[in-house]
């Protein structure tokens, strides 16, 4: 539309090329995945029942023998790095310039390989083991004759949608086009590089429909947008037909309860902290606010079941219509222990306008925190059943008998996770709601306009959130990322053309600030907003606050501005007193200190808890995987060893590597061995 309507900047057979962030972390390391395949020689065939070993009522779901020795064959690593290395020469100067490369970053991707692959597996596994547990589970009930009538109907209802999933997982005929083609499956986890369809998507089971001939089916988006589109009782529309949410699919789990976590959201500035009881913070990590009481029962949406419905109620629609209330909330990667992220000033005459703070690969929550319309705005969440994943009905919506709760429920807060490239720009003083609202919708727009990007592209949130519009979160959606955030950075002149771009979308002349009240091609005037300039479909919550007279002066001022880009924020020295301060005996502060006077990698946590092992290493390099522990005298007895012993095996099966230094042992021998953790010193 922008072009259409501004003809001059088209030029008549050119297409400017798609941006891709070369430098994209996950993006290279699925390159790298796909040089190893090859020089494997590995066919991943038509369906992950190939690679996985599913025979019996009780499959053990390993990989198959054969796919097993392929995986962790050392020859073709080899030659995928070699290879690798070949190819990532080419952008030898653009890697020189991010923040997570390493000279040994290739060699600990490609050794990683055997972990990466079966953690590819892993939604496929829990996808098949939980409809092959329910099909089971209702033909219990189908052949118990003292059940009642009711309860078996409902049992034959629920075995045939369990095993139809499963055929849409297993069956290879047209296969090749469904979300679970072998290929496209490993695309679509992130271990291969796929760029047409979603990355970790969500997936909602269609049933067909019978007196149609409708064939049953999996429907995929990606997780940012399946949280509010596949969210609890949700409609969605395919082929012709109106389906609800109704339940979720429970991953197979060796326990009753349900698996749920806990997190602290500053609410100052939206910043993330994973919460443990046993590792209360009390501080904002970033701003230093005192945080409030923990988000609990948050529950990780991963595949959802949809049923058929004719109609929905006025009460229902009106809850569509204003759909979620949806929370995002932000944490930055953390590089050496340290968070990662670029922090650049934007500065007119040296004064102090903004500040703007870039993060590679950041961890985003997207958090739903019930409907809009809600009676009480304090209560969050769902009432889900634990035991079938039905999500409870709501009062007022129409007698609806088919998704019969058990007495065990709870209410849970859905959540997607994801890493994205993201900018948070922060102004320096106080600008209330509509000028927050207003510049978040003209600099997305501007954005777009200046870099050439679609739409979907980018993405733009109020921090802490849209009651509290403090500062503005800019995330780059594609897949891939087109890595223009970290420009607006790096450039110096990329504010001021950005804010000249938002003025000519605002219907300004960017020179002398004249208000030209309409877009060039428009035949109406526009007086506050208008589709030509800062209403779209994606804000229009926002509508009513949207006023472009509020933010001319603020960018005029922001057109003369430059940009000065600072170092990392946190300096070593002080990351280093953290992991002093949380060291346990002399023996892990002199660990420390040999990382210090070589000049090596210092870990990222010191004492966090590993709760599937239930065991607490002295230190982790939780990027990368690894637990160290520092062991002293104590552990020469033979029960000590034992115990050792049995949480290396567990930490080793949950896809870590453990590295002990012991106190008689030589500790930079054992350094030297792992260079692609610790580093290549001084």
């Amino acid at each position: 539309q922008y072009f259409f309507k501004r003809p001059e900047q088209m030029v008549s057979g050119a297409v400017s090329p798609p941006q891709v962030d070369l430098t994209n972390e996950d993006l290279i390391r699925a390159h790298v995945h796909a040089v190893w395949l090859a020089q494997a020689g590995l066919g991943l065939g038509t369906s992950l029942k190939e690679l996985l070993d599913i025979r019996g009522d009780d499959p053990p779901m390993t990989l198959l023998d054969h796919v097993r020795d392929a995986v962790n064959a050392d020859p073709p690593k080899q030659r995928a790095e070699e290879r690798a290395s070949t190819i990532l020469e080419s952008i030898r100067d653009q890697l020189a310039q991010s923040d997570w490369y390493t000279p040994g970053w290739l060699h600990e991707v490609v050794s990683h390989i055997p972990i990466s692959f079966e953690q590819a597996c892993e939604r496929w596994r829990s996808l098949y083991m939980s409809a092959l547990r329910q099909a089971q589970k209702q033909d219990r009930v189908i052949r118990d004759a003292s059940r009642p009538a009711s309860d078996r109907a409902q049992a034959e209802q629920l075995r045939r949608n369990a095993e139809a999933q499963l055929r849409l997982l297993t069956e290879s005929q047209n296969l090749i086009q469904s979300d679970f083609y072998s290929y496209r499956y490993f695309a679509s986890e992130g271990f291969l590089p796929g760029y047409n369809f979603p990355r970790l998507p969500l997936s909602a089971y269609i049933p067909g429909r019978r007196f149609r001939r409708g064939k049953d089916e999996f429907l995929s988006r990606p997780r940012f947008l399946a949280i509010s589109e596949f969210g609890p009782r949700s409609i969605i529309y395919h082929e012709g037909s109106r389906y609800i949410i109704n339940q979720v699919i429970l991953p197979a789990r060796d326990t009753e309860e349900l698996q749920t976590s806990a997190a602290k959201v500053c609410p100052s500035c939206g910043y993330l902290h994973p919460h443990a009881d046993s590792q209360p913070r009390d501080l904002c990590e970033r701003c230093g606010t005192q945080l409030q009481a923990p988000i609990r029962q948050l529950f990780r949406l991963e595949n959802v079941v949809t049923k058929r419905r004719d109609q929905i109620s006025c009460d229902e629609e009106e809850r569509l219509r204003l759909g979620y209330e949806i929370k995002t909330v932000v944490r930055f990667a953390e590089r050496g222990g340290q968070p990662s992220y670029r922090v650049a000033k934007v500065k007119r005459d040296g004064q102090e306008v903004a500040s703007l703070y870039f993060g590679n690969a950041a961890t985003l929550w997207r958090i739903n925190l019930g409907w809009t319309r809600r009676r009480d705005r304090d209560q969050h969440g769902f009432i889900l059943d634990i035991e079938r994943g039905y999500w409870q009905r709501h009062q007022a919506d129409l007698d609806d008998n088919g998704d019969p709760m058990t007495p065990r429920t709870a209410r849970v807060i859905p959540y997607v996770e994801d890493r994205k490239n993201c900018l948070i720009v922060e102004f320096s003083r106080h600008l209330d709601e509509r000028v927050m609202a207003t510049l978040q919708a003209a600099i997305k727009n501007a954005i777009q306009a200046c870099y050439e990007l679609e739409t979907s592209e980018l993405a733009a949130e109020p921090l802490p959130d849209r009651d509290n519009r403090r500062a503005i979160l800019l995330y780059e959606a594609a897949e891939g990322g087109a890595g223009v955030l970290r420009r607006v950075v790096d450039d110096l002149d990329a504010v001021s053309r950005i804010a000249r771009a938002a003025l000519e979308l605002c219907h300004f002349n960017p020179d002398t600030g004249e208000d030209l009240r309409r877009a060039p091609t428009a035949k109406e005037n526009c007086e506050a907003a208008c589709y030509d300039c800062l209403m779209s479909y994606t804000n229009q919550m926002d509508h009513q606050l949207l006023d472009r007279q509020l933010i001319k002066d603020l960018l005029m001022e922001l057109s003369a501005c430059n940009v000065e880009t600072s170092p990392a924020p946190r300096p070593r020295a002080a990351h280093l007193q953290g992991l002093i301060n949380l060291s346990g005996s002399q023996l892990e502060r002199d660990w420390l200190q040999l990382l210090e006077d070589r000049n090596l990698r210092l870990p990222s946590h010191a004492q966090s808890l590993v709760e599937e092992c239930r065991t607490r290493p002295d230190f982790l390099y939780k990027e990368q995987q690894v637990a160290v522990y520092v062991d002293g005298p104590p552990h020469d007895y033979p029960d000590r060893q034992e115990r050792d012993r049995q949480q290396t095996n567990c930490m080793e099966d949950a896809g870590w590597t453990v590295i002990r230094f012991g106190h008689r042992d030589n500790w930079e021998l054992i350094v030297e061995r792992y260079p692609s953790i610790f580093g290549d010193g001084s």
